[in-house]
């Protein structure tokens, strides 16, 4: 059987991304991993990019890394939000909708995952399926007038990370 790779021999890319010059794109869990590699490459390609994180001080060393690499002059921003607390999300929402007149993409990347002992979200849920799925569940909904209006995109990033709970995932719980 032959098969094609429509990308060609290297597969796709970063490079294959043409100019975002006045595109903006919201990106959940941006201060680290794949989230802060994204926005890595989403500038490098003139994006704005508005992080939404939980943890001010990493967001703040984030964005100066960026900037040390882009200039200081990388659109690049931040806005406090919480997946485990929905009143951070609507809070967070609250701010984007004032701040951000377009949304081309939101990227609901941020996620925990191996969380030894049960935890719950501030409001009540276990908290891997709070976070990575009610949270932006509920991020999506607050924006999505904006993103409809701009014509844009969610995406919903993932993993393979579940093929690790099958072995251990307990239904009784």
């Amino acid at each position: 059987m032959t098969t094609t790779n429509q990308f060609g021999p290297n597969g796709w890319t970063p490079e294959r991304i043409d100019s975002l010059t006045g595109k903006t794109f919201v990106i959940t869990g941006a201060n680290t991993g794949a989230g802060f590699q994204a926005t890595r490459i989403l500038l490098s390609k003139g994006a704005i990019v508005v992080m939404l994180n939980r943890n001010p001080s990493k967001s703040e060393a984030a964005i100066a890394e960026l900037k040390k690499e882009f200039g200081d002059a990388a659109a690049v921003s931040y806005i406090p939000m919480d997946l485990a607390d929905l009143a951070s999300i609507r809070q967070a929402s609250e701010q984007v909708i004032a701040q951000v007149p377009k949304i081309d993409a939101l990227m609901c990347n941020g996620a925990i995952a191996q969380i030894s002992t049960q935890q719950l979200t501030v409001d009540g849920f276990e908290s891997q399926l709070g976070v990575n799925h009610y949270g932006h569940f509920l991020l999506c909904g607050l924006l999505f007038d904006r993103i409809e209006a701009s014509q844009g995109r969610i995406v919903v990033v993932s993993s393979e990370g579940h093929k690790m709970g099958i072995r251990g995932i307990q239904f009784d719980d």
